[in-house]
């Protein structure tokens, strides 16, 4: 169990953030070299794979809508371990994929069973803990996957060293072990956990699109998702192409943010216990706004360290602009749902990364390649609204969903 700052304890707590870790080890594993993962373990080309990934993604979108009710109908420690036994099997198969339909319908599993599982951890959290204790263990699991993640990565990295093409599907069959190991931890986080309340379900997805204070949330935490795909998507193209930066930079700046998100979110926690949650969204995002900034200016140095301390500056402010934002984040979207909903209404949460996932790839290559500034004005043009639209919905969302965490 985990021992709150108030002395309390969190029944259930300990093995679900070990299957967290679990999870999040296996899949850092392949997520750093996902295609040509798939690649090297079905040997199929590496623009089928693409194609193949891409079409399964799309799949996907649906997948949190539909564990937003069935969240909410079964409980979000069944659908949590659903999705944990559905990207199990789609890792055991990837071996014997054959072909490009194969290829979708196992990437298509694996890609239900990621979208899935962020609305069923969401609610699982919720179930667990409540006021700031519930803050506490959003942030204890995001610090548990970040560290997990990246020690994935490096053992990925040792595996294809030492096992060459034998590696990857070595990969594969770890991290499938991996998605076990995590459902074996929530049956027992299920025997210790209280009971969840099982109120009668009212409208679904009409009442979730009905309470406008939580669509607006939703809106303006698009704004966010968007600014959290600047890492991964917008700035290895910016770095290196328009800037001239070294490749390497890229994955020295990435690994950077890893390690301090990993290592900085309980610090930052700490210091936003007196915050009001819409508040502290609010100040994540004037820090991100000042980091498209920061991103924008980089270009106006000189060509070689100058330019490279500039993204690192940047970098830097977007890191504090992501661990500022994660659990209020988290914490307000759960605070603000009705119980019966919760599902539901951490689903439509959520799903502003599924649309960023899809938008940003394709939206910051065309802004990149239009006139590389575009990008950062387009996202700070989202970003303040977004800020401003969170201080105004501090008035409007429940109080007790807004209030500070406290201790």
């Amino acid at each position: 169990m985990i021992i709150t700052s108030t002395g309390g304890r969190v029944a259930g707590a300990r093995p679900f953030l070990v299957g967290m870790f679990a999870d999040a080890l296996g899949s850092g594993l392949y997520v750093p070299l996902t295609l040509l993962f798939i690649h090297q373990v079905t040997g199929l080309p590496l623009t089928t794979v693409g194609l193949g990934v891409t079409a399964a993604a799309v799949v996907g979108l649906a997948a949190n809508p539909a564990a937003g009710a069935l969240i909410d109908r079964f409980g979000a420690r069944r659908v949590l371990m659903a999705t944990y036994l559905l990207r199990a099997a789609g890792f055991a198969a990837y071996p014997f994929v054959d072909g490009f339909a194969a290829l979708v319908a196992v990437a298509a599993v694996v890609a239900t069973g990621d979208r899935a599982y962020y609305p069923a951890s969401g609610s699982y959290v919720a179930v667990l803990a409540r006021g700031a204790d519930r803050d506490k263990l959003y942030t204890l699991m995001a610090t548990a996957r970040n560290v997990a993640f990246g020690l994935g990565g490096l053992l990925s990295a040792g595996a294809v060293s030492l096992a060459g093409g034998a590696g990857f599907t070595l990969i594969a069959a770890l991290n499938a072990a991996s998605f076990l190991v995590a459902t074996g931890c929530l049956v027992v986080s299920g025997r210790r956990a209280p009971a969840p309340a099982t109120p009668r379900e009212p409208r679904g997805y009409r009442a979730v699109f009905a309470d406008r204070p939580f669509v607006a949330l939703v809106a303006a935490e698009q704004a966010f998702t968007l600014a959290h795909m600047i890492l991964p998507v917008a700035l290895p193209v910016y770095a290196v192409t328009v800037l001239g930066a070294p490749v390497w930079l890229t994955g020295v700046l990435y690994t950077l943010n890893t390690v301090l998100v990993a290592a900085g979110q309980l610090a930052v926690r700490r210091r936003q216990r007196a915050a009001r949650r819409t508040h502290a969204m609010a100040l994540a995002g004037a820090i991100l706004v000042a980091a498209c900034a920061l991103y924008a200016a980089t270009a106006l140095l000189p060509p070689g360290a100058p330019r490279a301390g500039g993204l690192l500056m940047a970098t830097l402010v977007l890191t504090l602009g992501e661990l500022m934002h994660t659990t209020p984040s988290w914490a307000l979207a759960a605070a603000t749902a009705p119980t019966a909903l919760r599902g539901r209404y951490l689903a439509i949460h959520q799903q502003t990364w599924a649309v960023a996932a899809v938008v940003a790839p394709g939206g910051y290559a065309a802004l990149l390649d239009a006139e590389p500034s575009l990008l950062w004005i387009a996202l700070a043009a989202l970003l303040v609204p977004a800020c401003l639209a969170l201080l105004r919905l501090a008035r409007r969302l429940p109080p007790d969903a807004v209030a500070a965490p406290g201790t």
